[in-house]
């Protein structure tokens, strides 16, 4: 019997960089059959990888990394002998733990965690995109919730909320933007929405919710764990978003996926085709001008309009829907 070949994921970071991780997984298991895969994550970002088979073992790191409990799991870890030990929070500890292959997170590359691990293993990127698996239990679960007994209806999608308030785009502007594309002779006409978000955005959901026909809305804020979020995505039509992690999930589900940027760098988007930056006339470099430090407790994205953000949604999918016209035309 051929012995496994050990493989490391230290990923003691936020859910958004977690999720890289996702179709490097099924990579590593297509490729070393006999890869016994350890990933050691937080609570909350353990949580995506619930319903994936192609990962062995899962120890959840929560808390202060010198704490007791952490120190024993770490020490555990650091007594085995590891084929590949890839971490991407980065952490020091893993310059500690064995390993014949080791690749870490460089901190100060502007390029993403992905585009850095493929060109450390030499992967092709197009090949191991981030997405995650959904139990059939879990799928079914979700169905049944969005099924308004006619079947589920077509989804937009919103994420309203943000951790900062100066990359939060204002709720109102939400509002207005959603009733524009879904009334009638709209591109989204006859679609619901679907409003996602943690606990902490419930407040900026409700009003989300209450400035919206409530028969054509669902809002889930904090009800959802992110692998369930992230089942739900599957069925939408498009994603509008600040930059946060719901961006992310929206983006491994594979549909449309709009972030809207202020404060934040471009090259931190997900990674895909299927994503799109939105901002205002103001570049990255000219936000963090007035706020070096990413810390001030004023509104960045002020200077997104209404119109801008709807007019940058309708262009990329009008000419999504021109290049599959394009394509049957020319398949008949």
């Amino acid at each position: 019997m051929k012995a496994s070949f050990p493989i490391l994921l230290l990923a003691i970071c936020e859910p958004a960089k977690v999720m890289t991780l996702g179709g490097l997984i099924r990579r590593f298991k297509q490729e070393i059959p006999n890869a016994r895969i350890t990933l050691v994550t937080s609570k909350a970002s353990a949580e995506l990888f619930g319903d994936d088979d192609c990962v062995d073992e899962i120890q959840v790191f929560d808390g202060a990394l010198f704490k007791l409990k952490s120190l024993g799991m770490l020490s555990e870890i650091s007594r085995r002998q590891w084929g590949l030990c890839v971490d991407i929070g980065p952490t020091m500890v893993s310059r500690l733990i064995p390993a014949k292959t080791r690749f870490t997170l460089n901190a100060n590359d502007p390029a993403s965690p992905l585009v850095q691990i493929c060109k450390a293993l030499r992967l092709p990127e197009a090949e191991v995109r981030p997405s995650l698996r959904v139990s059939p239990a879990r799928e079914a679960g979700v169905r049944t919730f969005l099924d308004n007994g006619r079947g589920i209806a077509p989804l937009i999608v919103m994420a309203p909320g943000a951790s900062w308030i100066g990359k939060r785009w204002p709720t109102e502007r939400f509002a207005v933007l959603a009733t524009k594309l879904m009334r009638d002779n709209g591109p989204f006409g006859g679609h619901s929405l679907l409003i996602l978000g943690g606990e902490e955005d419930r407040d900026t959901a409700i009003a989300l919710r209450m400035a919206t026909p409530r028969a054509r809305v669902f809002e889930l804020t904090g009800r959802l764990d992110l692998l369930s979020a992230y089942a739900a995505l599957k069925h939408a039509s498009v994603f509008i978003g600040n930059d946060e992690q719901w961006l992310h999930l929206a983006a491994a589900a594979g549909i449309p996926s709009f972030g809207l940027f202020g404060p934040s760098d471009d090259t931190t988007a997900p990674y895909g085709d299927n994503v799109h930056v939105v901002r205002g006339p103001r570049s990255f470099a000219e936000v963090q001008a007035v706020d070096p430090k990413l810390k001030q407790n004023v509104c960045h994205m002020l200077d997104l309009s209404i119109d801008r953000a709807y007019d940058g949604i309708v262009r990329v999918m009008t000419g999504a829907q021109e290049l599959r016209a394009s394509a049957w035309q020319a398949v008949g």
